[in-house]
């Protein structure tokens, strides 16, 4: 067999000294700056649960023994001692933006060596573009963090793979790892990672010839992984077992098909077959860790609620097959350079339209607690008791001095599981609101749903109501007051 530097095959990945591309520099260039939109009105949108639970673990000193992500907290906690202290909504959310903007040049540094730069470039604008990258990019939680740690341990694993050195697989599949401890999802890259090179050994691509040693390495890693992991993988699974412990797997199919997009979706999945056809090892693998990625999470949705972020890891995966037909042509030519933006335009152009309608309309896609609670704050008396959905939030707002958000006392719970509270307190001559978004009602038990209507319609009135829709969703917050 001829060696593959000597007869690379029509599609196979160019070397690093591959001859340099504008069209790809351009590309690169935009996606960075295109990126910068993550910094764009950070501190504005209210503070949801999830970014409250941010803070109230930071205040508890991490002391949880169910949180086995630590290093997540951490790191955002000392960006905001770093800040001042002041966990303002901006403070709390600038980390995960550093992070998610370095995403985009960290897609055209992994991919650049083993599927060109045209396509890396096409990629890393690709996610750039992603209004559900901004949005995560602008949430106080980790998934930029691990995706960033994954996305780079990845280039090295594909790095070791092309050239044959054993030092970036274990450097890579170490990154990999430590991106668990930002957030648990990122794992799921590991296995397929490790796994993507065997199954494709039947195909004798000339590309991983070389690479057997690094393939028994990465062989090995996984199983050492996996024996000094397991204790920590089964306790994550236990608390995540107990706390959402309703299983949906129509959810996660529809969550991961809305957010990826049935157009990226349909790219990547062209990207796919473009790979086989050629033969292309880098495009297969890639093919691999995204359909290996998405079933693991598959399996997960039949115990547990799986959401779409938990396959945000495989957001570039995904892109870099979307980008696959734009391959720099063997010739250089404006006819190819004119398809390629064309394709890339196909792509780029609605997700740009989603971004901006992410920054307009839809206002940050998170329901306006911060504007609800401050109008109770403005418009309640003395001795007046306030209930709200995600009370921790209302804590938040309604006191900014509150050192245990946890266990909030400004504000009681107004949520599926003490729905009898709101009838409990009526039978009191004190006002009292009831903030709440009328979605959330749908988890609710149908009876305990319509007695809480009935009561609000009976008992109180409306007296302000922030409207929010996105798509399907109702984000609106409501705010109801007896007496």
């Amino acid at each position: 067999m001829q060696s593959s530097h000597l007869a690379p095959p029509a599609d196979r990945a160019p070397s690093e000294r591959e001859p340099r591309d504008g069209f790809a520099i351009g590309l690169l260039v935009l996606a960075l700056l295109l990126g910068l939109v993550r910094f764009w009105r950070l501190g504005e949108w209210s503070l949801w649960y999830d970014e409250a639970a941010t803070w109230f673990d930071l205040q508890a000193s991490l002391a949880n023994p169910e949180l086995h992500n630590k290093l997540g907290y951490s790191a955002i906690g000392a960006l905001v001692r770093l800040l001042g202290g002041e966990p303002t909504e901006f403070n709390l959310r600038l980390l995960p933006a550093i992070a998610g903007w370095l995403v985009i040049p960290a897609t055209w540094f992994a991919f650049r060596p083993v599927a060109d730069a045209r396509r890396a470039a096409a990629a890393a604008l690709l996610v750039a573009a992603s209004s559900w990258h901004v949005y995560w990019s602008q949430n106080a939680r980790f998934y930029t963090l691990a995706q960033l740690t994954a996305l780079v341990g990845g280039g090295l694993v594909l790095r070791a793979l092309w050239n044959s050195r054993l030092w970036q697989a274990l450097a890579g599949c170490a990154l990999v790892a430590l991106a668990g401890l930002f957030h648990p999802s990122a794992v799921v890259l590991l296995p397929a990672l490790c796994l993507a090179p065997w199954l494709l050994s039947p195909l004798r691509l000339p590309e991983l010839e070389n690479s057997r040693r690094v393939r028994a390495a990465l062989l090995a890693l996984l199983g050492a992984g996996a024996l000094l992991g397991c204790a920590w993988a089964w306790r994550t699974w236990q608390t995540y077992l107990h706390r959402a412990p309703d299983s949906s797997t129509v959810h996660y199919l529809l969550t991961t098909g809305f957010y990826v997009t049935p157009l990226l979706g349909a790219a990547a999945f062209f990207g796919i077959f473009a790979a086989w056809v050629r033969r292309a090892a880098f495009g297969l693998i890639a093919a691999l860790v995204v359909v290996l990625g998405l079933c693991a999470m598959l399996l997960c949705s039949l115990q547990v609620v799986v959401s779409a972020q938990y396959v945000f890891v495989l957001l570039p995966w995904i892109a870099i097959l979307a980008a696959w037909p734009l391959a720099h042509p063997p010739e250089r030519s404006r006819r190819g350079d004119a398809i390629a933006a064309c394709w890339l335009a196909l792509l780029v152009l609605p997700a740009l339209a989603s971004t901006l309608l992410y920054f307009g309309p839809r206002a940050g896609e998170r329901p306006p607690w911060r504007e609800a609670y401050d109008y109770v704050w403005n418009q309640r008396e003395s001795g007046d008791l306030v209930l709200g959905m995600e009370a921790p939030v209302g804590e938040y707002y309604l006191d900014p001095q509150s050192t245990d958000l946890a266990t909030p006392q400004r504000v009681p719970w107004l949520d599926r599981w003490r729905t009898q509270r709101p009838r409990e307190w009526a039978t009191h001559a004190r006002r009292a609101w009831y903030v709440f978004n009328p979605e959330q009602m749908k988890g609710w038990e149908p009876q305990d749903a319509r007695e809480f209507e009935r009561f609000l319609r009976e008992r109180c009135r409306l007296v302000k109501c922030f409207p929010l829709y996105v798509e399907t969703r109702d984000l609106s917050v409501w705010v109801y007051l007896r007496g």
